[in-house]
């Protein structure tokens, strides 16, 4: 049956998309297929209607996600809400930079935060408190207050399997938290 689904070309690129990038949102998807807005939201739609994709709210963005794990459907989902909730902000620019920086150390102050991510410091405290929330991080007593990311290991796994960084930004992550396995 999901032969059938899939045997229309923008469809098949769309369900393909979606499965090498979870946690786009339309608009992005439609950036990078060069399919019109509607047109991408059509074959979404249908998608998810026939359970090979699913969709979740971060709040501001509906992000699409594969349903289960390529080869198993019907296995475990392919991520779990916390994996969903993590790629979400990975893929938000001014997030994606303060956990690249949480990750390269055990924890940072706000004011260490905001001399490498050049924002506004109520942007990053909106942005912490936005991760905070969804429990990517939490406080930590530091000198001042700190934050650190809660589960550094699945972060940097998803941030290895789907490239949001570089090679030697994991090793940096492995120097940090130590070993750990980044496959599934």
């Amino acid at each position: 049956m999901d032969e059938e689904i899939l045997a229309v070309k923008t469809r098949k690129d769309l369900y393909d998309f979606v499965r090498k990038n979870p946690g786009f949102h339309l608009r992005e998807i439609s950036r990078s297929l060069d399919l019109s807005i509607t047109l991408a939201d059509y074959h979404l739609r249908f998608l998810e209607r026939h359970d090979l994709i699913s969709s979740s709210m971060d709040g501001e963005y509906k992000r699409f996600y594969p349903r289960s794990t390529p080869g198993q459907a019907d296995q475990r989902p392919a991520l779990t809400e916390q994996e969903r909730q993590i790629l979400a902000f990975l893929r938000q620019p001014m997030p994606l930079r303060v956990m690249n920086f949480l990750m390269e150390r055990e924890a940072a102050t706000h004011k260490e935060i905001l001399e490498h991510v050049p924002v506004s410091p109520s942007t990053l405290s909106h942005h912490l408190k936005k991760m905070q929330a969804a429990g990517i991080i939490d406080h930590v007593d530091l000198r001042e207050r700190g934050y650190r990311i809660v589960d550094p290991k699945t972060v940097a796994r998803l941030m290895s399997t789907y490239e949001l960084a570089s090679q030697d930004q994991i090793d940096t992550f492995i120097s940090v938290w130590g070993e750990f396995r980044l496959g599934p």
